[in-house]
């Protein structure tokens, strides 16, 4: 009988950056949202800006205000492009949502959503996602990863790869816990918990931060001691938070950690291992800030705001098997971006485009499967121009396919 196999893409690329010359930040912000001063604590619904961009001429949250988010439709990280200053002396919530019940728990904006529970269960959505390991039933949720690797424990299924890079070009979010296994205690088990969300604030002025920022992953709630194995989502990993402006300063905090997953003993579940921590970055002329922060920390100044078509180095999956790729895939395994026959010799040919990459770096392409260890190869965009290149990497694909990305380092 005929097979086949389901792929989701994404590129994903690691790079170091130039540093330019300049004295001051231009946000890219014309302003359209206006002024943004929440006065009580504010729900943001993201639906009326599908791709998550907000153009302010100022933002000021005070002190005692929270602003949460509803994502929209894309999941989008949240993006806020200021024409002056922004100060937040209150909270901006991201965190992912924690551990709790049967199904997988929402990450925050941008961020990955956990598994569902069951036998077997599901893994976590987004690269980092937390694992499952279809050979045992009686383990519990995999962590997520993102920024560091998440903690894995014994009678755990495994966790997620690290991924992104330390300028959060892309800007990528948190990724979410895997999915718990029910195992007698009378219900199908608890679903992983969400991904940290993600926020870029670029600011043409200043950003000060005496408040808080949290894009924190979702994780296991401290059990009572009647609680056993079936509750065992793992932990979603810490979110993205990058800020961008002429000064940054404040005595605030940033934390991007990740959350903590079931793990069984004889005596019940404990708050044991931890998902993976996120990644903050701080580019700016002027840094004085002061504050704290947890998870993968960089500054600097890196002048790309937002990537767009053609600027700076990109990646992206064009075939897989011969098979066309769509130019915007979508990730989402009910709908695959390539169907390839099983039958199909291995390995299987992964045509990766590359734009303004020198020739000859070396590009991994890795299958992260819905069960079993992710699967990885590497090639030479050998053939093309600086401007336009293409690499093939060869690679094993395991049966019935998985995530599909492709990476590439460069110090250039």
């Amino acid at each position: 009988m005929k097979t086949t196999g389901l792929f989701q893409l994404s590129a994903v690329l690691a790079l170091c950056l130039p540093v330019a010359c300049w004295s001051q930040v231009n946000s890219g912000s014309d302003g359209h949202d206006g002024a943004f001063n929440p006065t009580t604590n504010t729900v943001v619904n993201m639906a009326d800006h599908p791709n998550g961009i907000y153009h302010y001429t100022s933002v000021n949250i005070p002190a005692g205000v929270t602003v949460t988010f509803i994502p929209n439709t894309n999941n989008t990280p949240v993006v806020w492009l200021v024409q002056s200053s922004c100060v937040i002396d209150g909270t901006i919530n991201l965190n992912g949502s924690p551990v709790g019940g049967p199904a997988g728990q929402a990450g925050g904006p941008g961020g990955g959503a956990g598994g569902q529970a069951g036998n077997p269960p599901l893994q976590g959505r987004g690269l980092g996602g937390g694992g499952v390991d279809s050979l045992s039933s009686t383990k519990v949720g995999g962590n997520a990863s993102f920024g560091t690797l998440a903690e894995s424990f014994e009678n755990q299924h495994p966790s997620g790869s690290v991924y992104g890079n330390s300028f959060l070009l892309p800007l990528l979010g948190g990724s979410g816990g895997g999915g718990g296994v029910y195992n007698g205690c009378g219900s199908n088990g608890n679903g992983g918990g969400g991904g940290g969300g993600a926020i870029l604030i670029a600011a043409s002025d200043t950003v000060t931060i005496n408040g808080s920022i949290l894009a924190n992953g979702g994780g296991v709630q401290p059990p009572p001691a009647e609680w056993c194995s079936e509750l065992g989502g793992g932990g979603g990993s810490g979110g993205g938070v990058r800020i961008v402006a002429t000064h940054v300063t404040g005595i605030g905090s940033i934390t991007v950690l990740g959350g903590f997953g079931g793990r069984f003993t004889d005596h019940g579940y404990y708050l044991r291992p931890r998902a993976g921590g996120g990644r903050i970055r701080i580019d700016g002329f002027d840094i004085t800030f002061n504050g704290s922060s947890g998870g993968e920390v960089s500054t600097g100044y890196q002048p790309i705001i937002l990537q767009t078509n053609g600027q700076g180095a990109q990646l992206s999956i064009t075939s897989v098997g011969g098979v066309p790729v769509s130019p915007a895939p979508t990730g989402v395994i009910a709908t695959p971006d390539a169907v390839v026959s099983a039958q199909q010799a291995a390995p299987f040919p992964i045509a990766v485009h590359c734009a303004n990459l020198a020739l000859n770096t070396r590009i991994t392409v890795s299958v992260r499967p819905a069960n079993g260890a992710t699967v990885s190869a590497t090639g030479l965009n050998s053939t093309g121009t600086l401007a336009s290149s293409t690499a093939t990497v060869l690679i094993n694909i395991p049966r019935g396919g998985g995530l599909i990305y492709a990476t590439a380092a460069t110090s250039n």
